[in-house]
């Protein structure tokens, strides 16, 4: 009698299948290639952002918002480029693409898809803070889009889960407490499968796949900062208001980044207000 197939086993097989990855139209894999680079070509960035009427719209109405806006309002996206600068545009433009991938028709996996979001979205915000509040001039530009893409192996998972049930591959979807488990095992290993598989420099695909690792290169400072920065969002997350800070101080990462107490404090306000201002809490 031949062995009943695990529900990893399935899904392993299911993820070798090119339509379990999430979706990038090509400009905007394009443009995602274009925006990590170490020096991105803003010219060649603006006509593709153009060709995407969508995409256009959600830069213009971050320039517009009560975030970024100045007095008056713009209505180009080379005035909203000038408003909001190199490293806001290039974080809101890897920002709106990787939405795209979060709208799912499910509502079993939309509920993960809007937590995923909303986490990966305020690692992205702390991190991009931490580099500047402690002056890492060289990795403010990079930090923001690190902090957004280091758990996309868990966009991946959940892809797959949904294809394997619109293809009636399972039937019903395994228990939740069981389906979190398995994104947690998985996900950093998948991370670094899936920004591989989208061309991303190696920096961002090592991120996603160690940074939840016992071992890690301590000497990646950008790495560190967003293994920092992960726990604070997830200490927030928690809803656990007695979860004491000087847990994530005493922490080999906030000692590597001399980040204190008050530092980590700070952190936890300028991300709540990030997300009150732009409504995506």
């Amino acid at each position: 009698m031949q062995e009943k197939k695990s529900i990893i086993d399935i899904l392993k097989s299911q993820m070798k299948r090119e339509n379990s990855l999430p979706v990038l139209s090509k400009n905007s894999l394009n443009l995602q290639k274009e925006v990590v680079k170490e020096d991105p070509d803003f010219k060649k960035i603006g006509i593709m952002i153009k060709m995407d009427p969508s995409l256009t719209g959600y830069i213009l109405k971050m320039a517009n918002s009560s975030y970024y806006r100045g007095l008056e309002q713009v209505s180009t996206i080379k005035e909203a480029m000038i408003r909001l600068g190199n490293i806001e545009l290039c974080n809101i433009i890897v920002q709106a693409v990787h939405k795209q991938n979060f709208q799912s028709k499910d509502p079993f996996i939309r509920q993960y898809q809007k937590k995923l979001l909303n986490h990966s979205i305020s690692c992205a915000v702390g991190s991009f803070w931490t580099a500047k509040y402690l002056e890492l001039e060289d990795m403010i530009s990079r930090s923001f889009i690190a902090g957004l893409l280091h758990d996309m192996g868990k966009l991946y998972l959940l892809t797959a889960f949904e294809k394997m049930k619109t293809s009636s591959v399972i039937q019903h979807y395994p228990p939740s407490s069981l389906i979190e488990e398995i994104i947690h095992s998985l996900h950093a290993e998948q991370g670094y499968e899936l920004l591989s598989h989208w061309n991303l420099p190696e920096s961002l695909c090592k991120i996603a796949g160690n940074h939840h690792m016992e071992k890690f290169d301590e000497t990646d400072v950008l790495l560190v900062l967003i293994r920092c920065v992960n726990q604070v969002c997830n200490k927030m997350e928690s809803g656990n208001k007695e979860e004491d800070t000087a847990r994530i101080a005493s922490s080999v990462e906030a000692d590597i980044l001399g980040l204190s107490e008050i530092g980590l404090a700070e952190m936890e306000i300028a991300i709540e207000d990030y997300q009150q201002k732009l409504g995506i809490g």
